[in-house]
């Protein structure tokens, strides 16, 4: 086979949607030893962290039905496993089942049995707790799907930690209570905490206890993949030494509530009998637990996500995300089938895989075929494991959970946003998961909402004297601006104006009025960094316009968004026509506008006519050197809206300005325009052109009829060589008049910057 074939045949199988082909390409025999040790330790460790999950599960009044939910377990994990290894982005990730889910599960199956059973037989009341674990993976899966075929995987990290954090406390409190209750056979509660501590109930579960607490902190002490699957192996022989030094025999152990009961001879498989779904009672699941389901549901692509993340900054790599939700919704679909458990992208196993050196899908497999041999094999060895090592590591799980929730929380939020925390817990505690996760989220929002309350809308505050249009003024012009600067009041506002922001807003004016007495005239509100407005703002704008109405103020807004007009519109803040607002598309011709207004009062809007000869000699020029200047100079017509050179043009001299108004734009890669400065009768343009062959750096566009002149290059090479005194007062003049720009430059740049 040729190397393009063998290349064409490889892009035919990485096209294909057919799962295996990841793991055909990926393939490599040298991987295949780590893989295999990779996979073992994995599948051990699995298998009997889900058969704690499981305990915690079967528990109290389904006891009896252990052996079969820890088939369910096992064999969920066994699908979640295969569909996940062939279709995720990171080859060697891990999926279980999880804690989260099944805490919550654990929750449901509890008080489905409790409403059942006055009125139902043992068998009906598993059915219905099989058909919600079924129900939740169907609407787990196809929501996990969804997410990740619409490409809306990011929105999920716009949780708030403090939602996120309450909730693996409610996990973690619900995984310690379940943990206790394995061990000691005792519903945990006010009531019962005497009997907790009776000599024979002590001794059920403090061994458990202090097997969690001494993983917990050396787990946090040492980040190490052996810790675990050592500690287990450790405490299991510590068990049986001490049942032997003892010589407590099996059936006393048991007794005692050390062992589990031995699960009947064969499999732990016990497939699902869809016949016997007419068993189940859809009433109890559709008034009590649909809560539960959809918590789960909004819970499971939250941690996917974070495990994800986590796993992505530990591995360096880039992962998929939208990729793994659709694995994890396959996945779940899969598991529905069977009556099983959500499960999806577990941490600690994929960083174990990871830190063993495997890289293959080839683990993904090789743990899960340790799973179907403890489902179809193992029922005798499981049932020689330890309750206080079962659960134990299922209060090591809580344990954990509640130390990063509560202690590591404690140590990096506000105190505002660890009270949500607590919050949380309590609520999930003592009424359920959806609520406390939803009354979480109501503090959230109240506390950012008070919190962004105290953003100060208005991002710059300033008033005519300091912040003035870009338009060129002659001296006589800009010291009645100047003089009468505060006539104007500037806010430049900014991010969300909403119910929290917007009467601030209304109250900062009603200040400014108050100190202004009558001096105040234009109020001039700039859009540009504003995000969007409420309805509540919008209100708050029409009493802005009844104040300025009644005291004979112009608004003057800026840079509005479309959106905002349009609410402006509909709310009756704008009018057309409206005599107390003007709008205009940015703050410079704002500006402009109420510059314009100041001068018009004072009579100085507009200069009179004076023949360009007249401003030289005014400028810098005797009558004498003005006239020989005049006639270096080209006159040159320009119709409003024509222009004069264009961004990127070639530089040929420089020009002034006789009469009219022209403004300097830049062209901005979207084809708009910014408008840079404005000037007017007496100034002068395109300078720069005179010392260098350098592009023009913007354009220039008449605003209205203009006169120019024209001075050349060619013209001004002629001057230096027949005039040399004339271009010695000219390039004086230059140097100042740019001395005097960078001066107001750096005026501009000052009053920004404060």
């Amino acid at each position: 086979m040729t190397k393009s074939q063998d290349s064409n045949l490889s892009n035919a199988i990485a096209n294909l949607s057919f799962p295996f082909a990841n793991f055909f390409l990926e393939f490599d025999a040298k991987t295949l030893p780590s893989s295999l040790a990779a996979g073992l330790l994995s599948g051990i460790i699995g298998v009997l962290f889900d058969t704690s999950l499981a305990a915690f599960v079967f528990s109290g009044d389904l006891t009896s039905k252990l052996a079969q939910g820890i088939g369910i377990v096992l064999s969920s994990a066994i699908a979640v496993r295969v569909v996940t290894s062939l279709t995720s982005s990171f080859p060697t990730i891990t999926a279980d089942i999880d804690t989260l889910p099944v805490a919550v599960l654990a929750g449901s199956a509890a008080a489905i049995s409790s409403s059942l059973s006055d009125s139902a037989d043992a068998e009906t009341i598993f059915v219905t707790i099989l058909a919600t674990f079924a129900l939740t993976a169907w609407l787990t899966g196809a929501f996990l799907l969804a997410l990740g075929q619409f490409k809306v995987g990011e929105l999920i990290r716009f949780i708030p930690y403090p939602a996120i954090a309450g909730f693996l406390a409610g996990t973690g409190w619900l995984l310690f209570r379940g943990s206790l209750e394995i061990m000691t056979d005792v519903k945990l509660n006010f009531s019962s905490l005497a009997v907790m501590f009776q000599t024979d109930i002590l001794l059920r579960w403090l061994p458990g206890l202090i097997f969690a607490a001494l993983l917990v902190l050396i787990s946090r002490r040492y980040n190490h993949w052996s810790i675990v699957p050592t500690a287990i192996i450790a405490a299991i022989g510590l068990f049986y030494l001490f049942l032997w030094t003892s010589h407590t025999a099996f059936e006393d152990a048991i007794a005692k509530g050390w062992l589990l009961e031995p699960f009947a001879s064969g499999s732990l498989w016990q497939p699902f009998n869809p016949a016997k779904l007419i068993q189940v009672d859809w009433s109890v699941i559709s008034t009590q637990i649909i809560g539960d389901i959809l918590t789960i549901a909004a819970i499971s692509p939250i941690a996917i996500l974070l495990n994800a993340s986590a796993l992505e900054l530990a591995a360096e790599c880039d992962i998929d995300f939208n990729r793994e939700l659709k694995a994890a919704g396959i996945a779940n679909l899969a598991v529905g089938v069977g009556g099983g458990m959500v499960g999806y992208h577990t941490l600690s196993d994929s960083l174990l895989v990871y830190r063993l050196g495997a890289s293959s899908r080839l683990v993904g497999l090789i743990s899960a075929g340790v799973f179907a041999i403890a489902l179809f094999f193992g029922a005798a060895t499981l049932s020689l494991f330890p309750k206080p090592i079962l659960g134990g590591l299922l209060l090591f799980f809580g344990l954990s959970l509640l130390v990063e929730s509560l202690w590591d929380a404690g140590h990096k939020l506000p105190k505002s946003e660890y009270f949500i925390v607590l919050l949380i817990l309590v609520v999930v505690g003592a009424v359920g998961f959806l609520q406390g996760v939803g009354v979480g989220l109501v503090a959230e929002i109240i506390l950012f909402v008070v919190n962004y309350s105290r953003i100060d809308v208005a991002k710059r505050v300033d008033s005519g004297i300091n912040y003035r249009s870009r338009v060129h003024r002659s001296p006589n012009q800009a010291q009645i601006l100047r003089q009468k600067g505060e006539q104007t009041y500037i806010l430049e506002l900014q991010g969300l104006i909403f119910f929290g922001t917007a009467n601030k807003l209304l109250n900062q004016i009603r200040d400014r009025l108050d100190l202004a007495n009558e001096n105040l005239r234009f109020v001039v509100l700039d859009f540009r960094h504003v995000t969007g407005l409420d309805s509540s703002a919008v209100l708050s704008f029409t009493k802005i316009k009844q104040i300025a109405k009644k005291q004979s103020l112009q608004l003057v807004f800026t840079d509005l968004p479309p959106n905002a007009a349009k609410q402006f519109h509909q709310g009756g803040v704008l009018e057309t026509p409206d005599p107390v607002v003007q709008v205009f598309p940015d703050l410079d011709r704002g500006l402009e506008w109420c510059e314009s207004q100041i001068l018009e009062v004072s009579q100085l809007h507009r200069s009179r006519f004076l023949p360009l000869v007249m401003q030289l000699c005014t400028s810098f020029l005797s009558a004498e050197q003005a006239t020989k200047l005049m006639q270096y100079l080209e006159l040159m017509e320009l119709p409003e809206g024509e222009f004069l050179f264009h961004q990127g043009d070639l530089s040929e001299g420089l020009y002034f300005i006789e009469s009219g108004q022209v403004s300097v734009v830049v062209e901005l890669a979207d084809g708009e325009t910014k408008r840079l400065r404005t000037y007017t009768s007496g100034a002068i343009v395109g300078e720069m052109g005179l010392y260098g062959n350098a592009p023009r750096f913007a354009s220039v566009v008449s605003v209205s009829n203009s006169r120019l002149y024209h001075l050349s290059n060619q013209a001004f090479a002629r001057i230096e060589t027949e005039e040399p005194l004339l271009a010695a007062t000219f390039h004086k003049f230059i140097v100042s008049l740019l001395a005097e720009r960078l001066r107001n430059c750096s005026l501009e740049l000052q009053n920004f910057l404060n």
